[in-house]
């Protein structure tokens, strides 16, 4: 059990900016969503409107952070005893959650893995069930869930995260004729990932052919996802469920890469621009743009509204 207090003296810690009202003797014996809301914790809304849900009977006994105009109206505020607001309600509410309630585990390198490399930094956590080949690099505190398949050459930057089920360093698809066959293009190309990069559930990334398929700093994959061979992802960019970056294909920094989209082979996305769900690209597209469609055509400029 905490107190609102403590809360409060997290945040000014972390140089977090807030308005508080309420009563900082107020205490909290977990979390919970605004779909079921739990007397004695505290939740999150992400617009005022959403204060509507919340019983009558259980508004008195409850934490919300919420955003800087919460409750600014009487007849939204009336029942709610303690808010904090601020202007990034869900980046300070899961904060908290994680400061204060999420259980720090303990590095482990589980016994029933296949690791060959030596190359492994301090703190690494490797599940139950993977294989690490030789030729892979894993810097400090990177974290690997079960049944994960990395062959090599590849560089795992710091802090990264990988989920379980995922296969990084397969030959990409590349084949050219001869003689009325099919040959197969061999790769010689890695994959190197930066630093803080989160890859979900079951998405595969190949492995260069000549140069390395590259995941900048930052970035975030979600499940489902295939990254073609020579894919470069620049820093801080999302790249959503069952997305498809096709061979060679770049996509600039900050870019946003919707759930379904596909980038065809070769091409180019420019930095900050959106792709849209079920987006077809087969055109480079500039900066600063969404883009949606099949073909994808660019809608608008990219001034932050999704």
């Amino acid at each position: 059990m905490i107190q609102a207090e403590e809360i409060l003296r997290f945040l000014d810690s972390e140089q977090y900016l807030y308005e508080w009202n309420g009563d900082l003797a107020f205490r909290i014996d977990g979390f919970c969503s605004l779909n079921h809301v739990k007397s004695g914790c505290i939740t999150w809304a992400k617009n005022e409107t959403r204060l509507d849900e919340i019983p009558e009977k259980l508004s008195e006994n409850i934490l919300i952070v919420g955003p800087q105009d919460i409750g600014t109206t009487g007849r939204k505020r009336k029942h709610i005893q303690n808010v904090l607001s601020c202007k990034e309600p869900k980046k300070i509410f899961f904060s908290i959650l994680q400061h204060f309630f999420q259980e720090q585990k303990e590095p482990e390198i589980c016994a029933d893995s296949v690791i060959l490399t030596k190359c492994i930094g301090d703190r690494v956590s490797i599940g139950h069930g993977c294989y690490i080949g030789k030729d892979v690099e894993i810097a400090s505190e990177v974290k690997i869930g079960n049944h994960v398949q990395i062959e090599g050459p590849a560089v795992i930057g710091y802090k990264s995260i990988i989920h379980s089920g995922t296969i990084i360093g397969t030959d990409g698809f590349g084949y050219y004729m001869e003689q009325d066959q099919y040959r197969k293009v061999p790769h010689f190309g890695g994959v190197w990932i930066g630093k803080h990069v989160e890859i979900g559930s079951n998405t595969c990334i190949d492995r260069g052919t000549l140069d390395d398929t590259r995941i900048e700093d930052g970035v975030k994959i979600d499940n489902l996802c295939h990254i073609a061979h020579n894919v470069q992802i620049g820093k801080n960019s999302l790249i959503i469920a069952c997305s498809l970056l096709g061979g060679s294909s770049r996509i600039g920094e900050r870019g946003y890469v919707a759930p379904g989209a596909i980038i065809k082979n070769q091409v180019t996305v420019g930095e900050n621009s959106v792709m849209g769900m079920g987006a077809v690209v087969t055109e480079d597209i500039r900066a600063g743009v969404i883009a949606a469609g099949i073909p994808a055509r660019i809608l608008r400029e990219n001034d932050g509204r999704l």
